[in-house]
């Protein structure tokens, strides 16, 4: 498969504590890798650093083959990375529909009719509520604009942090189940995710990334396989710390 994402030797601080050591690991073209590690493992603070939010102290990050460690945030988005934070990822006094136009910020008014279009025609339910005020929506409605926003930049790598948090049961399986439709019909080339409900993100992940301290301690092409033994993957969690 062809190498999309390349992250080499990255170091990230929050000031003087040291959270990420070293870390190292690719994306390819067609994955569906999922990030996971008990809290404080680092999940959060290596998508920030990927997207451009938090410097590396040491290391890059290329992408297609080019070094964009230097690279602003709006550079990187332009390029097709995007970011779904895991909260505050929608603005609550604005409309579904000024969300929207807000989420492809840098399209011309004809493409940013066009991208709002081809989203509604994947996330039908928003087409009844554009006129809504985005706050009044129900979680899983809210999370579903989050994606949607991020969707209408044309990403080629959606960096996902936590999609189904704080959603009811029902909710959190539509989301992470729409995922791999949303992937085909957007032409998103990979997705990496950091998920902790296990028992939905197992089934849908190609690829698994076990991060302990900051660490990368476990790569697995065979994501499926912890679901028959979670024990397993428990041992690593837990032997690790």
């Amino acid at each position: 498969m062809e190498m999309l994402l390349q992250i080499e030797g990255i170091d990230a601080s929050y000031g003087k504590r040291q959270i990420l050591h070293e870390i190292s690991m690719n994306l390819s073209r067609g994955e569906k890798v999922l990030l996971i590690g008990p809290n404080g493992a680092g999940k959060t603070t290596l998508l920030k650093t990927v997207i451009g939010l938090l410097p590396p102290g040491n290391g890059a990050v290329n992408y297609l083959g080019e070094d964009i460690t230097g690279d602003s945030v709006r550079t990187r988005v332009r390029k097709g990375i995007s970011y779904l934070l895991q909260t505050e990822n929608i603005v609550p006094g604005l409309t579904v529909e000024e969300n929207l136009a807000l989420g492809g910020y840098f399209l011309s008014k004809q493409e940013l009719e066009k991208r709002k279009n081809m989203v509604l025609d994947s996330m039908e339910f928003l087409k009844p509520k554009l006129k809504t005020r985005a706050g009044l929506m129900s979680g899983g409605e809210r999370q579903g604009l989050a994606l949607s926003m991020i969707l209408m930049r044309n990403p080629k790598v959606l960096l996902l942090d936590e999609p189904s948090a704080g959603l009811a049961p029902k909710a959190a399986k539509e989301i992470i189940e729409r995922l791999d439709k949303i992937q085909a019909a957007f032409q998103v080339e990979t997705v990496c995710m950091v998920e902790h409900n296990l028992k939905l993100a197992l089934k849908w992940a190609t690829k698994i990334i076990l991060l302990v301290q900051g660490r990368v301690v476990l790569v697995s092409d065979s994501p499926k396989s912890f679901i028959q033994q979670p024990e397993e993957l428990e041992k690593y969690f837990f032997e690790q710390v």
